[in-house]
């Protein structure tokens, strides 16, 4: 296993200033937000691929500073009612996974997307209930003329480059759990995986022990990020909170550094379960802790993560 860095809290720097700043932290995998909700400000996809000296550029910014790129991230809403949304997005994933192809990076990690409710609707429609009775019926529309064909077309231009897709379990999004992983990797195949991130799986009340080992070889790349329960604040709001992420002690959870609101004790578990699972990549940092700087973010998260991944392979027992 390695320790990585996701780019994704980098939408003011260059590339050549992320792959410096990874390089100076000890972190040895990049995991590159490049579109959509990320940004373009440090990978252009669209821009890039225009010219191959700008391909080689960016490759070789990467190598300059002993950095493997393990994966691209382009979370976005490709199937948003607003068509120019939708396009735009899509079009950024589809330059993604055309860069990916390019340089030889098997993995892409984003979202699902979340449609309306109806052909004709404005506005994204998450449904997390079945009452009243015609939400079970848009959440039914929206997987079959929606989810499913949009993802059954893009799933063509991934095998294409040999390339496998890691969903966000996300809510707000339309695989938001295990469950739902699931079904979209039974629809359309097993270039459909999982990008795993405990984050909002802890909220949800779901166990990430559980859900690693039952999405087991579907798991293609893993987040390190921490959350924290405000449990004054649930025990009379509940955990569905649209405050803003900055007002923190007013929000009934909060992201946090990774070892800042699980202890090592459970980080440890979780790497023995993703090892169980047949991951052994890298752990990629994603920093979105407010109440720490990203440089003393990541120094505290290089050094957790070192101190509980598994550096070499599993041995046997004599």
């Amino acid at each position: 296993m390695k320790v990585g860095i996701f780019t994704n809290c980098f939408k003011d720097k260059t590339w050549e200033e992320v792959c410096m700043f990874a390089s100076e932290k000890g972190l040895n995998v990049l995991e590159v937000g490049a579109g959509a909700l990320h940004g373009k400000s440090h990978c252009n996809p669209v821009e890039i691929l225009k010219d191959n000296d700008k391909v080689k550029k960016f490759v070789k910014t990467a190598e300059k500073y002993d950095l493997e790129i393990g994966s691209f991230s382009c979370m976005g809403n490709y199937i948003h009612p607003n068509k120019k949304i939708a396009e735009e997005h899509t079009r950024d994933l589809e330059s993604v996974i055309e860069l990916a192809g390019k340089i030889g990076v098997k993995v892409v990690n984003g979202f699902a997307g979340c449609p309306g409710a109806q052909e004709d609707a404005l506005y994204p429609n998450w449904i997390g209930l079945p009452y009243p009775p015609e939400y079970a019926e848009y959440s039914r529309w929206q997987w079959k003329e929606k989810i499913i064909p949009f993802w059954k077309e893009m799933s063509k231009k991934l095998r294409k480059y040999k390339i496998k897709y890691g969903f966000e379990m996300h809510p707000g999004d339309a695989v938001y759990n295990t469950a739902t992983l699931l079904r979209i990797r039974e629809a359309i195949g097993e270039d459909m995986g999982c990008c795993y991130d405990p984050t909002h799986l802890f909220w949800q009340q779901i166990d990430p022990i559980k859900s690693v080992l039952t999405l087991g070889d579907a798991i293609v790349n893993v987040h390190a990020q921490d959350l924290a329960l405000n449990e004054t604040k649930i025990s009379l709001d509940g955990v569905l909170d649209p405050t803003n992420y900055e007002d923190y002690e007013d929000r009934a959870w909060n992201f946090k550094l990774v070892g800042y609101g699980h202890g090592e004790d459970f980080w440890k578990k979780l790497v023995s379960a993703l090892r169980r699972a047949g991951f052994d990549g890298s752990l990629n940092i994603e920093h979105q802790d407010v109440l720490i700087s990203l440089e003393e973010g990541f120094n505290k998260a290089k050094v957790f993560l070192d101190r509980i991944i598994f550096h070499k392979p599993a041995g046997k027992i004599i």
